[in-house]
């Protein structure tokens, strides 16, 4: 095995993508780079990465600022929660721990937000310490590697994979071990047409050995999505529209949008949407729009009338702000939301 891993970190040297987070040690941009990768692609993950260290280049920086200025920095990744839980986490540290990123794989842990594979990464990207960073593409990696038949989403998976990893990185520079296996699966090792041709590990693997690369990984199948319908209303007196904050719980929390209803259908029209908020003034249609919107495990079907009030005659609901539009667009906004602008 010690020669496999020795072909594989002499691969990774060549091959792997020039990505700034790996010339650092420095666990925050560490960790600022592997919150942004979580469920998002490198290619889409650079820009938003360099524009968030540029701004906020260090715990403290993260720390000061307050929420709505990081979810703003955040807009268009999606998954806000992991922008609200790295402010919070950068609390923590500033407050509780000194300004002083933890330094040990359980440590790391105790940050909010942060999961095992996270935690896995920034101690051995950082700190060395000789801890498998287990992610997507490693468990593909992994599975193929040694022949591993089951449920990638298990326990009893991930349970073997760790332990078979942690034994073959014993000898190994931690953060080039990782690295590279995360570089394999990103790269070489893919779901589908894997370039065993031109993969290091070729000669060891279990999979292109026994030609099971289609059999493996095993995974279950994915839940499908539960339909959302929205009911926007995009109301204008004057300048101003109304906007709403989204509550604390459920998706896009603390997010901005128009005045929102949803419903158990896609059959709601507008005198029923205007009725729920009890509006009786009289509105003039300037337009409507269908919009769909993907989420992992939701797809939202959205509906926007465009609507104008006479001047100054303002409809007063539980938490509607009348803002002008550069106002509402300096707030931090979901996709959706701008979706939604851009057609006005």
């Amino acid at each position: 095995m010690e020669i496999v891993i020795q072909t594989l970190s002499r691969w990774y040297n060549l091959e792997s993508r020039d990505l700034p987070w790996r010339h650092t040690r420095d666990p925050y941009l560490i960790w600022v780079s592997e919150i942004i990768l979580q469920q998002t692609r490198v290619a889409q993950g650079l820009s938003y990465y360099e524009r968030f260290v540029s701004q906020l280049p260090d715990i403290q920086s993260l720390a000061r600022v307050d929420e709505g200025e990081v979810l703003k920095l955040w807009q268009g990744l999606g998954y806000y929660s992991r922008a609200r839980n790295m402010h919070r986490a950068a609390r923590m540290v500033v407050d509780e721990l000194n300004g002083v990123f933890p330094s040990t794989f359980q440590d790391i842990q105790r940050l909010p937000g942060v999961g095992l594979y996270t935690a896995a990464a920034i101690a051995s990207f950082a700190f060395g310490e000789k801890v498998p960073a287990i992610d997507g593409n490693v468990k593909r990696v992994g599975a193929r590697l040694f022949g591993l038949f089951d449920d990638i989403q298990s326990q009893s998976f991930q349970k073997k994979l760790f332990l078979l990893l942690q034994d073959a990185m014993k000898t190994a520079d931690a953060n080039i071990f990782n690295q590279a296996m995360i570089e394999l699966g990103a790269t070489l090792c893919t779901p589908t047409q894997p370039q065993c041709d031109v993969c290091p590990l070729a000669d060891a693997c279990i999979a292109r050995l026994q030609q099971l690369q289609k059999q493996l990984p095993v995974s279950q199948k994915k839940q499908k999505p539960v339909n959302k319908y929205f009911y926007y209303v995009d109301i204008r007196c004057g300048n101003q529209h109304a906007v709403v904050r989204r509550p604390d719980q459920g998706i896009w929390s603390h997010l901005h949008e128009f005045p929102l209803l949803e419903g158990d259908s896609d059959a709601w029209e507008l005198d029923r949407v205007l009725g729920e908020w009890g509006i009786v003034e009289k509105l003039t249609v300037e337009g409507q729009k269908s919009f769909k919107h993907q989420l992992t495990h939701q797809t939202i079907h959205a509906k926007c009338w465009y609507l104008c009030l006479p001047d100054n005659k303002f409809v007063q609901a539980d938490g509607w702000q009348w803002l002008e539009e550069a106002s509402i667009l300096s707030l931090p906004l979901h996709r959706l939301m701008e979706k939604m602008i851009r057609f006005t």
